[in-house]
């Protein structure tokens, strides 16, 4: 018997050393792939397999590699009109806000308006306050640990319209829910728990706070700085708007949101969004000493790591043997996006789509992965 254990043991430590080997040969190649500086080439490639799959109408897509920009877009902006998609077509980003919305906050914190470590309860107004102080600051809302759920069934139960559902939630159902919420855990980071409803609330204190509409907020301490032009809550030109199509292809409403806007009711282009990643990254830009503030790790997560409305993927980075990547994803009922970057790299992509499907965070992932690895031609 004891032979036999011996044996086992034997033939299991070989499979071991034998994976383990594997996985550093892996990183090794990984680590020593030559640049073929063909990043154009490659990016097109990606993107002209996502379309023959048409897994959306339209695509609009941008890789940064240093201070180079590619910029291309796809197929359709209306499918049934057969309007065109461009830089200037303007797409939801979903829960890309969530990120606005988080480097909105560490921009009045830098000016002294509020800060990471208020208890939001402090900061609530009499009427939304919750029944007791358990202790939740802001960057528990920002980092997915202030224990509230992804949406209260409160608030889901009175979403009557599947095509636009958070258009029928009001200002006084949100502080109805909040004053008597029974269903809020208690706060710790690393509980980490994904919420629509933390991020949303984080949106309305800093309304409170500044006294302004949220959309004012992000026009004066983001938009205007970077000379975003199309990157609003609204769109004034109705033309330049990308319909949405369902998961199944079929089209579908847009998303409004008169409350919780701060999680996802953010529009834009790519040409915006390229100027947004960039400042993220660029040391050199006004913006950027607040934002890399938000890029910090205060939480763990599986394979990775979640910040200040960033999270951060340290799985698909050490495997690629290209560092971690700062990222954040958004859906709404008929738009998918991905945002990626990799700072030490100065290495970043966006993918729009009009189309609520997953294979949008599949291309954003082998972009990104691509763009840490590869140069453009000279």
């Amino acid at each position: 018997m004891n032979k036999i254990l011996k044996i086992i043991g034997i033939i299991v430590l070989i499979i071991i050393i034998g994976i383990a080997g594997m996985a550093g040969y892996v990183y090794y190649r990984l680590k020593t792939v030559k640049d073929t500086h063909d990043l154009q080439a490659a990016t097109d490639a990606y993107c002209n397999k996502f379309m023959s799959k048409q897994y959306a109408p339209g695509l609009a897509v941008a890789v940064i590699k240093g201070d180079k920009v590619y910029v291309k877009t796809y197929g359709y902006a209306d499918r049934e009109s057969k309007v065109l998609v461009d830089s200037n077509t303007i797409f939801e980003i979903g829960s890309v806000t969530k990120v606005f919305t988080a480097e909105m906050t560490q921009l009045l914190a830098d000016k002294g308006v509020l800060g990471w470590n208020d208890p939001i309860q402090q900061d609530l107004p009499d009427a939304a306050k919750l029944p007791m102080d358990d202790g939740t600051k802001l960057l528990h809302l920002a980092s997915h640990t202030a224990g509230f759920p992804r949406l209260p069934d409160t608030l889901l139960k009175a979403m009557k319209n599947e095509c636009d559902p958070y258009n029928d939630l009001t200002e006084e159902q949100l502080n109805n829910y909040l004053k008597y919420c029974k269903d809020k855990k208690k706060p710790e980071l690393d509980n980490y728990d994904y919420s629509n409803m933390g991020a949303g609330l984080l949106g309305h204190i800093l309304v409170y706070k500044a006294g302004k509409p949220y959309d004012t907020l992000l026009q004066e301490l983001i938009c205007w700085p970077l000379g975003l032009l199309h990157t609003s809550l609204y769109v004034n030109d109705s033309s330049k708007f990308a319909d949405g199509y369902d998961e199944k292809g079929k089209k579908t409403c847009h998303w409004n949101f008169p409350v919780l806007y701060g999680c996802g009711a953010i529009r834009s282009d790519i040409a915006d969004m390229v100027r947004f990643v960039k400042a993220n990254m660029d040391e050199q830009d006004p913006l950027c000493p607040a934002f890399k503030k938000t890029q910090q790790q205060i939480a763990r997560i599986p394979m990775g790591g979640i910040a200040y409305g960033w999270h951060i993927d340290k799985a698909n980075g050490a495997l690629s043997g290209i560092d971690q990547i700062i990222w954040h994803n958004g859906g709404t009922g008929g738009f998918r996006t991905y945002i990626g970057f990799i700072p030490s790299k100065k290495a970043g992509v966006i993918v729009l789509a009009n189309r609520a499907t997953g294979e949008v965070d599949a291309l954003g992932i082998d972009l990104i992965k691509k763009a840490g690895i590869t140069s453009f031609a000279q």
